[in-house]
């Protein structure tokens, strides 16, 4: 009778650890699957809202220099607090239109995050 407690005791300790790694593997993986998309979200939001006058890659299109929009990766607007950054976005600056009736404060905290990805191609 003992040694089938013990084989048995050993069975569901091995089983817990087994089902511990599972769920480990399927939380990052989840995790991993839900990073992606989201700067994916970020990217695509900005072409859909922004780049008509920054361009995809935040530099100013023929119309964002007609409006005076920045380039985006410059120092002027990489010198922007993230906080600063976001109330531009959401309430507008000189010629840009305010998007915080048209967009989410998680969409506009993203795009904010997002900008801060042009600084990086210089």
């Amino acid at each position: 009778m003992m040694k089938i407690a013990r084989i048995s005791e050993k069975s569901t300790t091995f089983f817990g650890r087994v089902v511990a790694v599972t769920m480990l593997c399927i939380v990052l993986n989840c995790v991993t699957a839900l990073a992606a998309p989201q700067a994916q979200g970020a990217q695509t939001l900005f072409n859909r809202t922004c780049a008509s006058c920054h361009s995809q890659n935040g530099t100013p299109t023929a119309v964002g220099k007609s409006l005076n929009a920045p380039d985006l990766g410059s120092t002027d607007v990489q010198k922007h607090t993230d906080i600063e950054l976001q109330q531009i976005i959401s309430n507008g600056k000189g010629n840009m239109p305010p998007f915080k009736g048209n967009l989410s404060e998680a969409q506009i905290n993203s795009l904010a995050a997002y900008i801060r990805s042009f600084s990086r191609r210089k």
